[in-house]
């Protein structure tokens, strides 16, 4: 099962870089294709980005939100996330929301994670993390994973 961090999702709304918004759209096209799941948390930093950095109208940012709760399974963190969380943070691996995140992810069966923010490559157990982001659009690992789940 695939999922992606928030960032992904904003980009579908960044209109300062086409490329990157053209690679979230295909992500996403692809997300609804394959088993996929988002975290809740995810869901609640979208509108918040939404409200806050590009200033959308609350109802606005929060019917977005509702689109994505729409499309995708979801997920949420446990408190088991959470105390594994912060020591990721303290042992200096992830910062605590991405460990959070990433942890959550996981343990929703995920084995793949696209994120910009994170370290390419890096690994959580059975958890990898792709930034889809290529110099020309998709990188070819997001797009072969892609391909393989479908």
């Amino acid at each position: 099962m695939i999922s992606a961090d928030t960032n992904i999702f904003v980009y579908l709304w960044d209109e300062r870089d086409a490329l990157k918004r053209a690679v979230a759209e295909d992500i996403v096209r692809g997300l609804t294709s394959v088993p996929s799941a988002i975290g809740l948390q995810s869901v609640g930093e979208v509108q918040n980005v939404l409200r806050r950095k590009f200033r959308l109208p609350v109802w606005e940012a929060a019917q977005r939100a509702r689109n994505l709760l729409a499309a995708f399974e979801v997920f949420s963190a446990s408190r088991a996330n959470a105390e594994e969380s912060l020591g990721l943070m303290a042992a200096g691996r992830f910062a605590y929301w991405d460990a959070l995140l990433v942890t959550a992810a996981r343990d929703a069966g995920c084995t793949v994670l696209f994120s910009e923010d994170m370290d390419d490559g890096m690994r959580l157990g059975p958890l990898e993390i792709v930034n889809p982001f290529g110099v020309d659009g998709m990188s070819d690992r997001a797009r072969l994973l892609l391909e393989a789940a479908a």
